[in-house]
């Protein structure tokens, strides 16, 4: 699951630029949809470590710190993230704990 993103947009002109970065100078359109295929491919994988990265430092929030403290999941709802719920923020802590045992 992808947590929304809520408050940060990217910038049109940003995408438009790196798409053509990808595609500039391709004629041919089987070659053109091979090329912007294996690049949403990349961008796809991209997104789910930077969802991992997100979800780890959502557990890390909720972990004590050195003094005991932690946030629960309400205030890291209101404190920190922007779209998420409690029991949103609850599951991306239980997705990013998973995936630091992973690690």
């Amino acid at each position: 699951m992808t947590a929304p993103t809520g408050g940060h947009k990217a910038e049109l002109a940003d995408v438009l630029a790196e798409v053509t970065g990808h595609l500039d100078g391709i004629t041919d359109p089987r070659e053109r949809y091979h090329r912007a295929t294996a690049a949403q491919a990349h961008h796809q994988a991209v997104a789910a470590a930077l969802q991992t990265e997100r979800d780890m430092a959502l557990a890390d929030i909720n972990a004590p710190g050195p003094d005991g403290q932690r946030l629960t999941y309400e205030q890291i709802a209101q404190q920190v993230t922007v779209g998420l719920t409690r029991a949103g923020v609850q599951k991306a802590v239980e997705r990013g704990r998973k995936a630091q045992r992973q690690a």
